[in-house]
């Protein structure tokens, strides 16, 4: 039986063809420049490769570069989200309608979770945001992210289902007995790591009922 619903933030709870992610990406490009003195010509091939390599672009900056962690989510956060979000009553009325208690589990801050969460109209669902600095910069896909998260929980992995919109950041929920749902996949994304497909957050209702009746 499913006690906790776990979501992803960004792409997750809004739609990726919002533009949203693609300004913070903007934004991140832009510290690497403007705060690191980094030459743009460079840019994207270093941050693909912390990416593959630490998870995140803001664990390698932490790790090579020493950066500031709170500045650089500052920085990086700081666009207009209603310009690219807003409301989903649809989201809204669907989390309404589940008992289970409900978790934001994200790479970002808390500050723009709850940014986000109160754009969306759908933070008052949310039992607590585990960020970033939760997971002391291990951030998903590192197995001690989810770990850290099911020992905070006190559950195992099969009383949670995870939401995600990177498959990657499934794989090891996985492994631990969560119920892992990829939503709103590209055609060409890799599906390896998830259960179920979900083409749009609002219909989460359905869904997890389905899994419940297994």
């Amino acid at each position: 039986m499913l006690q906790y619903l776990i979501f992803d933030l960004d792409e997750t709870i809004y739609p990726r063809a919002s533009g949203l992610m693609r300004a913070i990406s903007q934004r991140i490009s832009q510290y690497m420049i403007e705060r690191l003195g980094m030459d743009p010509a460079v840019v994207h091939k270093l941050r693909r490769e912390y990416w593959h390599q630490y998870g995140t672009t803001s664990r390698g900056l932490q790790i090579l570069h020493g950066i500031d962690v709170v500045d650089y989510m500052a920085y990086v956060h700081d666009v207009p989200l209603a310009q690219y979000i807003g409301p989903d009553p649809l989201l809204d009325t669907a989390l309404g309608k589940l008992p289970q208690r409900k978790v934001i589990f994200t790479n970002s801050s808390t500050d723009h979770a709850r940014a986000v969460l109160d754009v969306v109209g759908v933070r008052h669902h949310f039992k607590a945001i585990y960020d970033a600095f939760f997971v002391e910069h291990e951030s998903k896909p590192a197995m001690g992210a989810y770990r850290r998260l099911l020992d905070t929980l006190n559950v195992p992995g099969s009383a949670c289902l995870l939401v995600e919109d990177t498959a990657r950041n499934l794989r090891p929920a996985k492994d631990l007995g969560m119920v892992t749902v990829l939503v709103n996949p590209a055609a060409d994304t890799d599906r390896n790591g998830a259960d179920h497909i979900l083409p749009k957050i609002s219909d989460i209702a359905q869904l997890v009922r389905e899994v419940e009746r297994r």
